[in-house]
């Protein structure tokens, strides 16, 4: 006797099939509006973006714009290296 093919159940699995216009849990609200400028020496607010092991979060998570994570990423590795941040 062959084996059977189990049923397509895939779309239970991966949720491919899910609304797009959901937005993810994880993903946050634009936390700056986009004309925005990125202060680097204001520690708490550069805090925000750093997770608590010290690393940078990315802007896909946090949504901000490319040139203000770039701002982020400078405030961040300056207040670092002047050890306003661990």
């Amino acid at each position: 006797m062959p084996m059977q093919k189990k049923p397509n159940t895939r779309s239970d699995r991966d949720g491919r099939d899910r609304d797009r216009d959901v937005i993810p849990s994880h993903k946050r609200q634009r936390p700056m509006s986009n004309e925005e400028i990125v202060d680097i020496n204001d520690v708490e607010f550069l805090k925000r973006f750093v997770t608590e092991y010290g690393k940078i979060i990315p802007a896909r998570i946090t949504g901000v714009t490319a040139a203000q994570q770039r701002q982020i990423k400078k405030g961040v590795r300056r207040a670092r290296n002047m050890g306003l941040m661990a």
